[in-house]
């Protein structure tokens, strides 16, 4: 009965999708090394059959846009149009330790699975899941020489070793079947709509969320009971809505210490206004700073 519940080193690597593939994801990745601090954004940005087999348009990494798919094998692959065959990335199925062959980019042929278990400490957590691959470059001073990848997230962390020295790249957001996984340590404010557009009389409901993950906490001052506010405004950017218009408030000094996410909600109802596009803009009633998202949307008859 034991041996039901063994599982092959690739097995378990294809039952895990260590690039999930999904038209719309997305990765943003901060470099850091030898070129200074920039950014990079990685897109899935639709489908593409040959041969009868379905490929994933990434684009985002340096001078080109890769047609990728993860095969049978738990293989991930790149089709090259020009010599019309796939080539090898990763090849997930492989077994820990055992070199084969990858075509990744050119100044790089050989790579291994180091473990499937490494710890990686990245902008957005520590984690002891991830699979970590090693290459040799195979052009002196460039190439790349690791990549470590999370089960259900993708590539993570890549170092690229070049003439000026040596690289890194990190994740530091992902968004993944339509939904932000990971981000990084950072303050970031916004606000959604649950609806592009509206009727007059229709509920609008408003999610406004403050993220700040970066020590110390953030100090908020809010100098009375009000926590947030919300404004429609017209194209020549008239109020024609203000939700705090009509309401009182306590006056209640109140101090708020975040680390982590705070989301505030509410539902107004959308005014008798002419058919149009319009914009929210949602705040919070702190002092000091603003913290401010527009949104825009239509009203329709």
């Amino acid at each position: 009965m034991a041996a039901a519940f063994l599982f092959s080193a690739a097995a378990l690597a294809q039952e895990a999708d260590y690039f999930p593939l999904q038209t719309g994801n997305q990765w943003i990745y901060k470099g850091s090394g030898s070129t200074g601090a920039s950014t990079l954004v990685v897109e899935v940005t639709g489908t593409e059959a040959i041969g009868g087999k379905e490929y994933f348009s990434v684009t985002g990494f340096p001078g080109q846009t890769l047609l990728l798919r993860m095969n049978d094998a738990g293989t991930l692959v790149i089709y090259d149009r020009e010599e019309k065959r796939e080539k090898t990335w990763v090849a997930f199925g492989a077994t820990v330790g055992e070199a084969f062959r990858t075509e990744v980019e050119p100044c790089t042929s050989t790579a291994v699975i180091r473990t499937r278990q490494g710890e990686l400490k990245s902008p957005f957590g520590e984690f002891s899941n991830a699979l970590q691959v090693g290459y040799q470059p195979s052009c002196a001073d460039a190439g790349l020489t690791s990549e470590s990848f999370l089960p259900y997230v993708g590539l993570v962390q890549r170092t690229v070793t070049t003439i000026a020295g040596d690289r890194k790249w990190d994740l530091i957001y992902t968004r993944l079947g339509g939904f932000s996984v990971f981000t990084g340590r950072e303050v970031s404010f916004q606000a959604a709509l649950d609806a592009k557009e509206y009727k007059p009389g229709d509920a609008m409901t408003v999610r406004i969320s403050l993220r700040a993950t970066l020590a110390p906490p953030l100090q908020l001052t809010f100098p009375t009971g009000q926590d947030y506010d919300l404004v429609l405004q017209n194209e020549k950017g008239e109020q024609v809505y203000r939700w705090s218009l009509a309401r009182s408030f306590p006056a209640v000094f109140r101090q708020f210490p975040l680390l982590g996410e705070k989301n505030w909600a509410l539902t107004v109802t959308v005014p008798e206004v002419p058919p149009g596009y319009y914009t929210a803009i949602a705040s919070l009633a702190v002092t000091g700073p603003p913290y401010e998202a527009a949104i825009p949307f239509a009203v329709t008859k």
